[in-house]
């Protein structure tokens, strides 16, 4: 599948002004500029930045796109099951066990295609923008109240939070009580998620891989929503005009 082209990129996000002739960037005693990572810098700072996330992207962008649609399906079909079943409309365990537990398998896997594949694309649009902070150079503070907030929570820390979730959800099930380290992430996707952080019994309430229920969240179904939304925090955060 052939990559979407880099104008066509720059046209579908409003990063027009990137379209001017890429040049090597020069330092003040005339070297070439590299970045921090021994390539050539491409302009100035957010130029720089802005193309190689403008870059990245164009390479998985067909990625995203396929692991979203089975992501998608597997969502809708675990919130269409587990309401049948709340509503005790399913197979019931006495009358049915075989119909029941058929049920509960199809529950189990939806929720794992669902929250494995958000998993995936949360932590690839993560390492995008991780990227794109370190070379703006831009601080925690700016990180944190970069452009439009969900629950009062920016994208980036967003998407922090949910690929810690997604690497550590194991770790998380085995706390009895939320570790410093495990606390920040949790609080903010219980913020995103309406949930309280501890239950009742004081245990953490994330226990489990979350992220189909955040990307559903953020993304409100919609592939082309999630794309939207990233590349107005990477320009916010970049202070593109």
């Amino acid at each position: 599948m052939p990559l979407p082209g880099y104008d066509e990129t720059l046209d579908r996000f409003g990063l027009g002004k990137l379209k001017s002739r890429v040049d090597l960037h020069f330092t003040k005693s005339g070297d070439i500029a590299i970045t921090r990572d021994g390539d050539f810098q491409m302009e100035d700072t957010q130029f720089n930045a802005l193309f190689r996330f403008v870059e990245g992207w164009r390479r998985i962008q067909s990625t995203f796109n396929y692991l979203f649609s089975p992501m998608l399906r597997a969502s809708l079909q675990l919130e269409e099951l587990s309401k049948t079943r709340a509503q005790d409309m399913g197979p019931s365990l006495i009358m049915n066990p075989k119909d029941y537990h058929a049920v509960t398998d199809s529950i189990l896997e939806c929720q794992s295609v669902s929250s494995v594949l958000s998993g995936a694309i949360l932590v690839v649009f993560d390492s995008l923008l991780q990227r794109l902070k370190k070379d703006l150079n831009a601080s925690d503070g700016e990180w944190e109240l970069s452009g439009t907030k969900i629950n009062n929570h920016s994208i980036g820390v967003i998407f922090a939070a949910a690929t810690a979730n997604f690497r550590h959800y194991d770790e998380w099930a085995c706390a009895k009580k939320p570790k410093s380290q495990q606390l920040p992430s949790m609080e903010v996707l219980c913020e995103v998620l309406s949930l309280p952080v501890l239950t009742a019994h004081g245990f953490p309430t994330i226990r489990t891989n979350v992220c189909g229920d955040v990307l559903m969240r953020i993304s409100h179904g919609s592939v082309d929503i999630l794309h939207q939304i990233t590349f107005g925090y990477a320009k916010a955060l970049s202070k593109y005009p």
